[in-house]
C-alpha cells in the first residue's frame, strides 16, 4: 500500500510549498514484515540492524527504508536516526528508521525501484483495522527451501495448525509462478501481438515479391532490347538492383519512422529491452530487405533466361 508520512523535525521536498496546508506530503509503499524477511529474499541491509523479536507493541517504534526512499527524502544524509510518523494509521507514534536496504522490485513489470518503508508487523497496533480491511486481513508467508517448495505444502499446513487452527492456508505458489501470474495478460496480449505481427510480415514479404515480379514481368520487353543491343546478365541484374534498392529504401524509412512512433504505446510491456532496440529493428529491416532482393532477383534471373529476339516480339 501506498502511504503519506511525515518526518519529525524536517522539511522534505515533498513538504516545500507555499500554502503548507496544501502541501504534497511525502509517501512511499508500505510493508509490514517479520524478522528475517529481508534475509530470506537475500535483500541486503546496507546500514543498520534488522526487526527482532522485542520488537513489541511495547518497545520502540522503529521503521527501516530502502536505498530509494533514503535517497530521495534524506539525499545526501544518513537516514538512520531519523524519526517519521505514518499519516495513514491514527495517532500512530513517531518511528524511528533502525535500517536502510537494498531496493527490491514488486513486479516483474515495475522497471524502476519505489520508495518502500518496513515497520514490524507486530507493531502495528489495533488502528490497522479500519478501511480497506480486506487488503489488510491476511499475511503472506515466504518460505526459502533447497528443494522443490511445493513438497512442503502439507509441513507448512502442519506448522501453521499448531499456531492457529482457525486460520486457513490458501493460494500456495511459487515465487516464479506468483511473477508469471503477473504478466498472464500482458504475454496473452504480446502473443497476440506476435502472431499478427508475424502474419503481417509474411504478408509483406508476399506483397513485396508480387510488385516486384510484377515491376520486372512489365520491364521484359526493355530487357529483352538491352539484350539484343549487347548488355549482359550481371548489366540487367544492376539495373534491376538499383531500382529495387531505391525503393526498399525508400519503403524502409517510412517504415522505420512509422515503427519509432508507435511501438512508445508498447514501452508498459517490454523489460530491459528499450522501444527504439537497435538490434530489433535492424533484424527486421534486414529480413524485409532480403525479401526484396529475392522478389528482384527471381524474375530478373528469369528475363534474362529469355531469348531477346522472343521478349521483343511478345510486344
Amino acid at each position: 500500500m501506498d502511504m503519506n508520512f511525515r518526518v519529525v523535525g524536517q522539511v522534505t521536498s515533498g513538504q516545500v510549498s507555499r500554502n503548507a496546508a496544501t502541501a504534497p506530503l511525502p509517501h512511499a509503499l508500505y510493508l509490514g514484515i517479520t524478522p528475517n524477511y529481508f534475509a530470506t529474499l537475500k535483500t541486503p541491509i546496507l546500514r543498520g540492524r534488522d526487526f527482532t523479536d522485542r520488537d513489541t507493541q511495547s518497545a520502540r517504534r522503529v521503521a527501516i527504508v530502502n536505498e530509494s526512499m533514503a535517497r530521495l527524502y534524506w539525499p545526501g544524509k544518513d537516514p538512520l536516526g531519523q524519526r517519521i510518523t505514518i499519516d495513514y494509521l491514527p495517532g500512530d507514534p513517531p518511528r524511528e528508521i533502525v535500517a536502510v536496504v537494498g531496493d527490491m522490485r514488486l513486479s516483474r513489470t515495475q522497471q524502476d525501484a519505489r520508495p518502500m518503508m518496513y515497520v514490524p508487523l507486530s507493531q502495528q497496533g489495533p488502528q490497522w483495522i479500519g478501511p480497506q480491511l480486506g487488503a489488510r486481513s491476511g499475511a503472506w508467508f515466504v518460505v526459502r527451501v533447497r528443494r522443490n517448495p511445493l513438497s512442503l505444502i502439507s509441513a507448512a499446513r502442519r506448522a501453521l495448525a499448531e499456531i492457529d487452527p482457525s486460520q486457513p492456508l490458501a493460494n500456495i505458489q511459487s515465487v516464479e509462478e506468483t511473477l508469471s501470474d503477473q504478466v498472464q495478460y500482458t504475454r496473452l496480449y504480446m502473443l497476440l501481438l506476435g502472431v499478427f505481427g508475424g502474419t503481417a510480415a509474411i504478408l509483406a514479404a508476399v506483397g513485396i515479391y508480387g510488385v516486384m515480379s510484377f515491376s520486372i514481368a512489365q520491364r521484359r520487353r526493355e530487357i529483352g532490347i538491352r539484350m539484343a543491343l549487347g548488355a549482359n546478365h550481371r548489366a540487367v541484374l544492376r539495373l534491376v538492383g538499383r531500382q529495387a534498392l531505391s525503393m526498399v529504401v525508400l519503403g524502409l524509412m517510412l517504415g522505420l519512422a512509422g515503427s519509432l512512433v508507435l511501438t512508445r504505446r508498447l514501452e508498459f510491456a517490454l523489460w530491459n529491452v528499450r522501444p527504439s532496440d537497435p538490434l530489433t529493428f535492424t533484424a527486421v529491416s534486414v529480413f524485409l530487405a532480403m525479401i526484396a532482393l529475392v522478389a528482384c532477383i527471381v524474375p530478373a534471373r528469369q528475363a534474362t533466361r529469355v531469348d531477346p529476339a522472343v521478349a521483343v516480339r511478345a510486344e
